[in-house]
């Protein structure tokens, strides 16, 4: 079992958005104590929410009103809850902007870009650097 802190956060963020049970508290004590792992859990987190609000739930879905690259790579998103009436905006790193397109997409909102499949599995690589390369469009097993 490999030690979660000498782990790339990138990665581990991939994991933490795609498969958000992947690491058990009770299999990765050090994952839970490492004030590093805490940030990831929490950006995590909080990707996971825009996800749920733009896939949506009991008609309350999410529309992506503007999307926008910043001058230092960010990426600005907006999305709108016209039945709410919210708007949330926030700026998210290329990767972070990748897994919640990708994500989204596979619940049936949205499309990610061959780009966001590239970003994120050269992400996801550095956790097992002796397994294959995933492929994000093969069914899930």
């Amino acid at each position: 079992m490999k030690n979660t802190s000498s782990l790339p956060s990138d990665a581990l963020l991939c994991a933490l958005v795609i498969a958000p049970n992947t690491y058990a508290r009770n299999r990765f004590f050090d994952f839970f104590r490492n004030p590093r792992m805490a940030r990831v859990r929490r950006r995590a987190a909080f990707l996971r929410g825009i996800i749920r609000q733009l896939v949506g739930h009991k008609g309350l879905r999410g529309e992506l009103v503007c999307e926008q690259v910043l001058d230092d790579g960010r990426v600005l998103f907006r999305l709108d809850v016209r039945e709410l009436a919210l708007s949330r905006t926030t700026a998210l790193s290329p990767l972070e902007a990748s897994l919640v397109r990708y994500a989204a997409a596979r619940a049936g909102a949205g499309s990610p870009t061959a780009e966001d499949r590239q970003r994120i599995e050269t992400a996801v690589v550095k956790l097992a650097r002796e397994l294959p390369r995933p492929h994000l469009d093969s069914p899930a097993g």
